[in-house]
């Protein structure tokens, strides 16, 4: 907005630094405002949360939001995808604030995937490349929605379930953004680049609060936010199904607790019993992992798988 009134390139620097220094400001005078964490009882070590301040996310989302906004071009159109994320953001706070039953929660969940899955539909291409195997094809318009829905389904719940150690989420968050990145530019996709530098920006202000020990949880709020965005950033990249290599240790971590689930419900019967999901808490409770292992191992494997991805897609 700024640089169409007053044209300038600096601007989406000077933003950049704005955004860290306001979302900063802002975790560290709100956060006694924010609700506490009850603490997960069937999590391991789910006690030690409990009385934190949770739901950092309905923080520094709206600061991101109101960001590029300002400091970036953003047409009209791109920016109705702002409101979906906000909308993550307070379904998750008012569910930190006050936990909602599961029905809930799974409504919330589909109205913002469908919203989000009909909005890319009308705004990304539907020509779709995967490069690691040389792939280009249109998805009908009706198949791409449905697509788009399960993915912003999944992302959500991927980033819910794994925000349960100390910097976890943050951390494979702004490993995915970073290779979501690499992605668009090199597609020449460039619709979200700079959503997706100042979202890595308030994730790492962010996490500077949240290392171990932390004194102030991401919550639903930020995990569903980051979740839809995670979703936009593959789709804007024009190679959707990137994610599932680019968030791999994302999906294996939370969707560990989604398959579960639903296999237990579809079957009747027990399954995977001597596995605890999410997985973080099979490395803690089983392995004997402590917090900073979990998160600095899977935080280098997460590195090693995208890697190993662009490393491929670049001698091909």
């Amino acid at each position: 907005m700024l640089d169409i009134l007053f044209p300038s390139k600096y601007w989406l620097v000077i933003g950049a630094v704005v955004t860290v220094l306001i979302s900063a400001l802002a975790l560290h005078k709100l956060k006694g405002h924010l609700p506490t964490d009850g603490g997960r009882a069937f999590a391991v070590d789910g006690k030690s949360a409990k009385g934190k301040p949770t739901s950092a996310g309905i923080i520094f989302i709206p600061v991101m939001v109101v960001c590029v906004l300002l400091f970036t071009r953003v047409t009209w159109k791109f920016a109705l995808i702002f409101p979906w994320v906000l909308l993550a953001a307070l379904f998750g706070f008012l569910d930190d604030r006050k936990p909602w039953g599961a029905m809930t929660k799974a409504m919330t969940d589909i109205v913002i995937s469908l919203g989000s899955a009909v909005l890319a539909a009308m705004l990304f291409p539907r020509d779709i490349v995967v490069l690691a195997l040389d792939l280009e094809f249109t998805i009908p318009l009706p198949v791409y929605i449905i697509l788009a829905a399960c993915l912003v389904w999944g992302s959500i719940n991927f980033a819910n379930a794994s925000d349960g150690v100390d910097g976890l989420c943050g951390s494979m968050s702004m490993i995915s953004i970073t290779a979501f990145f690499v992605m668009s530019v090199y597609l020449k996709a460039t619709s979200m680049n700079a959503t997706m530098v100042y979202t890595f920006l308030v994730i790492g202000v962010y996490m500077w609060f949240n290392c171990n020990p932390s004194e102030l949880l991401m919550g639903d709020s930020g995990s569903q936010a980051i979740g839809v965005l995670l979703a936009f950033f593959a789709m804007a990249s024009g190679n959707p199904f990137s994610y599932i290599i680019i968030c791999l240790p994302l999906i294996l971590d939370g969707g560990s607790s989604l398959f579960k689930l639903a296999v237990c419900r579809v079957t009747k019967k027990h399954f995977m019993q001597s596995i605890r999901t999410p997985l973080h808490d099979h490395c803690r409770k089983n392995w004997g992992w402590e917090n900073q292992k979990v998160t600095e191992r899977y935080t280098l494997l997460h590195i090693l798988v995208i890697g190993i991805y662009i490393g491929i897609l670049l001698i091909r």
